[in-house]
């Protein structure tokens, strides 16, 4: 009966090897080295056969530990430790079920405790813990330092030993570890031959090089991280490994269903369904960083509309300091939250909550937060968890906000946020086929900016840019909330307004022309901006969106021929005149003087005697009839002992309106001199 209660033993020693596949025969091995240690001290036979059955049973607890912290090849973190400290409790209550005839129990739940107290999971200290237990603890500690595990290479077994012996009276038993340190050549010589007649694969031998790169951990958990709080099982064993499955699967699952949609919204409807297989919540809110806020991207649960109307700034709340610390938070306030609760007139019954950050590859992505009602519901297996899936779904939001910007970008004007031409186009099909199923009318307004241009030429690229951003905010803001405004390219607008009569079509067009004027008045402070706008109407003008936006740009272009010479009217010219200027900077440490003698609003050329070397900047001064102008210049092309060429630097709009004054004044005394000289050369063709 007792070869058989064994063998039963055995078998299911086998059946936790499988659960935990770290080596192939650490429990034979253990086990042999357990009881020849035993012997040694004395041991009576009842804690003999105890020790020789908790050698072997010892991780039987880790049935209810998750597969993916049990074969996790890089260190754990606090969580996972945490969940990692559960299997010792949760095997001594497994085997209080089978009333072993000796004390295997107390050896199993104290196996990692430590001699000077600092073990757990009771923090048994000396004498306290069962023989069996501090033979176990040092054998279990020293094969695993000669054995290969998934964080670290073994060590050779002469250094194995010395790690044990340096923890002698602090982790371990002295007299257990002077028995090793006598015999443990002789002891695994004796493991060889066991193992071998069982035809099993030696793991570590007495032969092993060290790998230089490798700096293993002298602790009995080697490859965990310090530990955190203590804590118990809160559950019965059969309980903590169906739980132990079911997180499993649910964290497959997750793993699965993250990467199967770029749909931001999908994803993260999925991520939350999911995870409440993995721990209850009665609100849930994703927050999605977008600059220095964070913005509830999805929310379900009690108290939603409270969570879907918060604007949390970085650093500021409790997701804020999650989002800006980098830092999980376990059973917070969620009603800190700023503005979560600011109205008197709102209720929240949730009183706990668990936030997480979302690391994306370069910074955080945002923050996923769990509300319960019951206060401190939480623990820290839940945490665990939510970290073990947070990076999964960083990267998931990460790759669906890059989709949806793409997407965006492939329909939309990067420059003024309009629909783009492709986008016109689709929405044009889609607004031609429902008004030939409902029977209604289209009205399709092609509008081009006329002197836009010249607005390029004389003040640069960027005001002309501020030109057509204004106008296309302008445009928007005016325009019925059902039509579509877009920008066809360069500086086209098209404007599709359903249900629109002629009449109000001719009023949208007035209004429109004034909104370009007022755009190029608002930046160019001058009335330089004009606007030509063509229509097409459905069914009368076209049956498909090619041929409607060609008859209304047709039209826009008869327009646009009638009013000849707006949109490219002639810019000033260079003006001639004298004027007198000081010219600064160019590392001269006094002003000089120049003579201006030819003008334009990109630059000038200054009569000087003054070395102006190409690339200097300079700060030139002049002024004409009530009109002083300082403007930055530099030089462009230095001619020795005569003057140099000059451009002028982008200037703000007062220098420009003072230089376009300048210009004018010089202009209507070229003129005049040139009507005298015209008025001399006829009288002398007279004469």
């Amino acid at each position: 009966m007792a070869d058989l209660h064994m063998r039963t033993i055995e078998a299911l020693a086998l059946a936790i090897e499988a659960k935990d596949q770290t080596t192939h025969d650490h429990l034979q091995r253990v086990r042999v080295y357990a009881v020849e240690v035993a012997k040694e001290l004395k041991v009576d036979q009842e804690g003999m056969e105890a020790l020789q059955a908790a050698a072997l049973l010892h991780d039987i607890g880790k049935l209810a530990i998750p597969e993916h912290i049990i074969s996790k090849p890089g260190r754990l973190t606090p969580e996972e430790f945490e969940k990692m400290k559960i299997h010792p409790l949760v095997g001594a209550e497994i085997l209080e079920r089978v009333r072993f005839p000796y004390p295997v129990v107390p050896i199993v739940r104290a196996h990692h405790e430590k001699f000077d107290g600092t073990g757990y999971p009771m923090g048994l200290k000396g004498t306290q813990i069962p023989i069996g237990a501090r033979i176990l603890a040092a054998v279990d500690f020293l094969d695993a330092l000669a054995s290969d595990r998934q964080y670290r290479r073994a060590l050779p077994l002469n250094e194995a030993m010395a790690r044990l012996v340096d923890e002698s009276g602090k982790s371990f038993d002295p007299q257990v570890v002077r028995v090793l340190e006598r015999k443990y050549v002789e002891l695994e010589r004796l493991v060889h031959q066991r193992t071998d007649n069982l035809g099993k694969q030696r793991l570590s031998t007495d032969v092993k090089e060290q790998d230089s790169s490798v700096e293993p951990s002298i602790k009995p958990a080697a490859g965990f991280e310090t530990q955190g709080k203590r804590q118990g099982p809160e559950r019965s064993f059969l309980g903590s490994i169906a739980a132990a499955r079911q997180e499993a699967q649910t964290l497959f699952e997750l793993s699965q269903d993250l990467g199967a949609s770029l749909s931001l919204g999908e994803t993260l409807s999925v991520f939350a369904v999911k995870l409440r297989r993995a721990m209850p919540y009665d609100a849930i809110a994703i927050y999605v960083r977008h600059g220095d806020e964070l913005v509830p991207e999805y929310v379900n649960g009690d108290n939603f509309r409270l969570f879907a109307s918060l604007r949390i700034p970085m650093g500021q709340g409790l997701s804020g300091w999650v989002a800006q610390n980098l830092k999980p938070i376990l059973n917070g306030n969620p009603s800190v939250e700023p503005g979560y609760l600011n109205d008197a007139s709102k209720y929240s019954t949730l009183n706990s909550a668990l936030a997480v950050p979302l690391e994306g590859l370069k910074c955080v992505v945002g923050v996923v937060a769990l509300y319960h009602a019951e206060k401190d519901f939480f623990t820290s297996d839940h945490l665990r968890i939510l970290l073990a899936v947070s990076s999964k779904m960083a990267l998931a939001i990460e790759n669906a906000m890059k989709y949806e910007q793409a997407e965006s970008s492939a329909v939309t004007d990067f420059l003024t946020g309009l629909p783009n031409a492709r986008s016109l186009f689709m929405q044009l099909d889609r607004e031609l086929a429902r008004c030939k199923r409902d029977n209604k009318t289209l009205t399709v307004m092609v509008a081009d900016l006329d002197g836009f241009k010249q607005i390029n030429d004389r003040f640069g690229h960027l005001e002309g840019n501020r030109v057509l951003r204004l106008f296309a905010n302008f445009l928007k803001e005016t325009s019925r909330e059902y039509d579509y405004v877009a920008r066809m390219g360069g500086d086209e607008f098209v404007v599709i307004a359903p249900g629109l009569t002629a009449e109000a079509a001719a009023r949208k067009a007035e209004q429109m022309r004034e909104l370009a004027q007022k755009a190029g008045q608002d930046v160019c402070n001058e009335a330089i901006l004009s606007l030509s706008v063509g229509k097409s109407v459905y069914p009368e003008d076209g049956m498909d969106a090619e041929k409607m936006l060609s008859e209304a740009d047709k039209r826009m272009y008869l327009q646009k021929q009638s009013q000849a010479g707006q949109k490219n009217r002639r810019l000033y010219p260079r003006v001639r005149g004298r004027l007198t200027t000081e010219i600064s900077g160019g590392g001269q440490s006094l002003a000089t003087l120049g003579i201006v003698t030819n003008l334009s609003l990109g630059g000038c050329y200054i009569e000087t005697s003054g070395i102006l070397l190409p690339g200097s900047p300079l700060k030139l001064t002049f002024s004409h009839e009530h009109t002083t102008l300082a403007i930055d210049s530099e030089v462009v092309r230095m001619d020795m002992g005569i003057g140099a060429a000059l451009k002028f630097s982008e200037a703000n709009h007062e220098v420009r309106a003072s230089l376009q004054r300048i210009l004018e004044q010089l202009a209507s005394l070229e003129a005049v001199v040139d009507l005298k000289r015209s008025h001399k050369a006829a009288a002398a063709t007279k004469m």
